[in-house]
């Protein structure tokens, strides 16, 4: 927990980079592996040398390429030699050359062969890790590297030992003699190594508690200083400088008094390490000249301890405390004269003793390979050559702060561990003690030797009798191996012609009888099998390839058959429902009655009608189900098959081509009432001048408002169609703004402000200008038409953070989005409110027009909006890389909105 923040020692200490037990378990079971992979692969060398390679130089290469593998995993296993060493490295390298070099041509088994070789590129792999110098971490990647080498070596012996019983039944010796003396050796080095460690814990605990306990003698000395103090204070001669101080806090001659006492005081009673004060009852501490400054007297005044000796108590304490930013053991005791008039409190004498490095290296003196740092939660106050970092310091302070109780672990090749420090019930400091692990790291490894040693041998013995028995046995299965290999190969004629009177003659005549039989039946099954194959592959590649849902059951309702779209139709998986009743999938009809019933009980008749699936979820999904029923081979029912098809799609087009015609029939009336109405007035009446004007401009009004739907619906199909014309050029932002600024001066009302800022290092917008225009008068309008309180919109330009692109903003502050409606925003022919009522006109397409503009630039459209505070929508373009004006003719494709619209028919909230 605490480990994280270790630092190494300050004084270079011990066990910076010693290896965890994990790790060294880890490589004793790597090189065990790896020692009985070669020895495996040695004796199948010699039992069966032709199953690893093709030729004597083949055979004697891999040969003495195990040996060496073997050699230097016994070597390092042992700890006969470190790893790195050229005693490892050597030996071990060249093996890995001769098993490669020995296996380059093609073997009877190549899957073997490849095995082999990534085994053998993870063992060079660890050994380029082996070289460097990175640490515990490395360490275990190096040996887990090694591991995983070994077990690709054995892998390949496996393979290759397939089609040989004695060499089979030897590498099946080597791996349970592997598995069985890991098993054993990492258990019992475990019990041991955890045992040395949990005692080593223990004496490490025991010292760091002790070593708590003997501040107590710091603050003892420090109440004796004090005392000391007090007597000298109170003498003949000093009295009437503590009672005027006492009663006239800023009496600067008997502060100076005092000061000149408390320094002859330190030095009478040899007070050499801390700081001597007096602290009157109602003024500021006086402190020995000598060893203090104003802020230290500041500091001495307002301690804890001073302070609830002075208010409350009146009575001798101790306690470790930070003074200074020092940690320092301090006690005060009262001053208290005897007057005429009674006892006269007049204030606390003050002394500490400091906690510093000469106190800790002092004590480290017991035993010199521990060291001892005192801290809390955020400094290291004192530390001892060999004491743990800052960071885990304070972090095991922060344990022991927080519970109170001896924490102990194992850091960084140091036994660790933090004993509080109280100040009466109350932990102030921890004080950390840490020692080195050589012990048990020599322990372990003269365990690991001895028991490496002691597996080995065992191992060696347990293959080699496992491989003389295999090659007793394995002569006459071999023998009907290769008959029963060239049968397979399609020799119906071979016999393998056992003349022996044991078990394997019994099995060669059974053998040579059954391929008799073979001969005669092979002609009839292989025809009837290919015809099956050719329609059962027929019908799955039908059923697979289905749009629709197919599901199947037999006369009883248990599922037989479940396609790709039945699984994403129902959410459930067809291993989970086939073979399981019908019954658990929920098809319902018109009428709410369970479909499900007419697919348990199959009938002879065809039908088709309307349901609904209701998912695990709850959800609803409508489609158009047909059926029909499975005959057997006498004409009965064997079960059925039901056809489902997705209608969501269709009623999904139903709603959009509602929602449009009323949006379109909508827009469209809304212009021609004006139009109508007052051109009929204009027909009927007589008019003034005036008059006539004013109607004439509403008509104008109204005949822009249609040609606006009309190019609205007609710009909207230009870039729909999937194909946009695009002559991008380096455009200046700044002027495009000013244009379209001047341009909707006219076309806002009075409470509406248009407001266009530029950043001063905008670059050109690589743009059609066209096209972006349009896109920006569609964000405008939608700002003008949601904001019908007036106020400010605002049209910015800045370049993107990484300069690459230009970022147009168009902000209002009108009625919001709703969050549960922005998925639904740049859909086609979509509002907020569909109905003819509405607040808010428009088609719908305003949003998804210009999602089509952005996406044909290669840019990106954001938008974020809080409901009645307004929306910003942000418009990020690529930035002009030419010079301004330059024209780069582009087709792009736009992609389809759709396709990224998560729900296609929620509501949009800004047409």
């Amino acid at each position: 927990m605490w480990g994280d923040g270790l630092g190494a020692p300050d004084d270079g200490g011990e066990g910076g980079g010693s290896v965890s037990a994990a790790t060294s378990q880890l490589s004793f079971a790597a090189e065990f592996t790896l020692f009985l992979a070669a020895v495996a692969g040695l004796a199948v060398m010699a039992v069966r040398s032709d199953l690893s390679a093709t030729d004597q130089r083949s055979r004697a290469l891999v040969a003495a390429g195990f040996v060496a593998l073997a050699a230097a995993a016994f070597l390092h296993g042992s700890l006969l030699a470190e790893d790195g060493s050229a005693a490892v490295i050597v030996p071990r390298l060249v093996g890995i050359v001769l098993v490669a070099a020995g296996t380059v041509a093609a073997g009877p088994d190549r899957t073997a062969r490849l095995r082999l070789w990534t085994g053998l590129a993870l063992l060079a792999v660890a050994e380029a890790g082996a070289l460097a110098e990175g640490g515990a971490d490395l360490a275990t990647v190096v040996s887990a590297a090694r591991m995983l080498g070994a077990i690709g070596i054995g892998a390949a012996l496996l393979g290759a030992t397939r089609r040989s019983i004695p060499a089979r039944v030897a590498a099946s010796a080597a791996g349970t003699v592997l598995v069985v003396v890991l098993a054993v050796s990492v258990t019992l080095s475990a019990v041991v190594v955890d045992n040395v460690e949990e005692e080593a814990l223990n004496r490490v605990a025991g010292r760091a508690a002790a070593e708590s306990q003997l501040v107590d003698q710091k603050q003892d000395a420090a109440l004796r200083n004090a005392r000391n103090t007090r007597a000298v204070l109170i003498g003949a001669a000093v009295v009437g400088n503590l009672i005027t101080l006492a009663t006239d806090p800023a009496a600067v001659a008997a502060a100076a008094g005092i000061e000149g006492d408390l320094r002859t005081t330190r030095n009478e009673i040899l007070f050499a390490g801390g700081r001597l004060a007096f602290v009157p009852v109602n003024g500021p501490a006086v402190v020995d000249p000598s060893t203090s400054d104003e802020s230290l007297r500041i500091e001495i005044s307002g301690a804890a301890l001073v302070r609830a000796a002075l208010e409350r108590t009146r009575a001798e304490a101790v306690a470790p405390a930070v003074l200074g930013g020092e940690a320092v053991a301090v006690a005060v005791v009262p001053v208290t004269l005897d007057l005429p008039t009674g006892p006269f409190f007049a204030g606390v004498v003050f002394a500490s003793e400091p906690l510093d490095d000469d106190y800790l290296e002092g004590r480290t003196g017991v035993d010199e390979a521990v060291g001892l740092a005192l801290v809390d939660r955020e400094q290291v106050y004192s530390r001892s050559p060999g004491a743990i970092g800052d960071g885990a310091a304070t972090a095991a302070a922060a344990e022991v702060l927080a519970g109170g109780e001896t924490v102990t672990s194992t850091l960084d090749g140091r036994f660790v561990a933090a004993a509080p420090v109280l100040a009466g019930e109350r932990p102030v400091f921890a004080l950390v003690a840490s020692a080195p692990t050589s012990l048990v790291d020599a322990t372990r490894e003269s365990l690991f030797r001895t028991l490496f040693l002691v597996a080995l041998g065992a191992a060696l013995l347990a293959i080699v009798l496992a491989a003389l028995v295999g090659e007793r046995i394995g002569a006459g299965l071999r023998r009907l191996t290769a008959t029963a290999d060239e049968i397979r190969g399609g020799n119906l004629a071979a016999e393998a012609n056992l003349d022996r009177d044991d078990e394997l003659g019994v099995l060669g005549t059974a053998f040579d009888e059954m391929s008799g039989s073979l001969r005669s039946m092979t002609d009839e099954l292989r025809g009837a099998a290919a015809e099956e194959a050719r329609l059962r592959g027929r019908l799955e590649a039908v059923v697979a390839g289905m749009g629709e849902a197919l599901m199947a059951v037999d006369a009883q309702g248990r599922v037989t058959d479940f396609n790709a779209a039945a699984e994403e139709l129902f959410e459930v998986a067809a291993p989970a429902i086939r073979g399981h009743e019908v019954g658990r999938l929920s098809l319902v009809g018109p009428k709410g009655d369970d479909l499900t019933d007419r697919l348990r009980t199959p009938r002879l008749e065809p039908w088709s009608t309307t349901a609904t699936i209701v998912q695990h979820d709850g959800t609803e999904v409508p489609v158009a189900a047909s059926g029909g029923a499975v005959r057997g081979p006498n004409g009965e029912v064997a079960g059925g098959v039901v056809v489902l098809r997705d209608m969501r799609r269709e009623r999904a087009v139903e709603r959009m081509r509602t929602e449009f015609l009323s949006n379109i029939s909508h827009e469209l009336k809304t212009p021609l009432t004006p139009i109508k109405g007052y051109a009929g007035i204009m027909v009927n009446r007589k008019l003034t001048v005036p008059q006539a004007r004013r109607f004439a401009e509403d008509i104008l009004v109204g005949a822009a408002q249609l040609e606006r739907v009309i190019g609205q619906l007609v710009n909207f199909a230009t870039v729909a169609s999937g194909q946009v014309e695009l002559r991008t050029e380096a455009v200046a932002v700044r002027p495009l703004l000013e244009g379209i600024e001047q341009r909707w001066a006219t076309r806002l009302h009075t409470s509406h402000t248009l407001v266009v800022r530029v950043a001063r290092d905008t670059p050109p917008a690589l743009v059609d200008r066209r096209y972006l225009e349009l896109a920006l008068d569609e964000l405008l309008d939608n700002a003008r038409k949601y904001s019908p309180e007036g106020g400010a919109i605002t049209l910015a330009a800045r370049p993107s953070p990484n300069a690459t692109s230009v970022e147009l903003l168009v902000t209002d502050r009108g009625v919001g989005i709703e969050p549960e409606a922005m998925d639904g925003i740049f859909g086609q022919f979509s509002q907020g409110d569909g109905s003819t009522t509405r607040a808010f006109g428009g088609l719908g397409l305003g949003l998804s027009f210009v999602q089509h503009i952005v996406d044909a630039h290669g840019g990106r459209l954001a938008v974020t909006s809080e409901p009645g505070r307004g929306t910003e929508v942000t418009v990020t373009l690529p930035a002009g890389s030419q010079e301004v004006g330059a024209t780069v003719p582009r087709k792009a494709r736009v992609a389809s909105v759709r396709a990224r619209t998560r729900r296609p028919s929620a509501p949009e909230r800004r047409s």
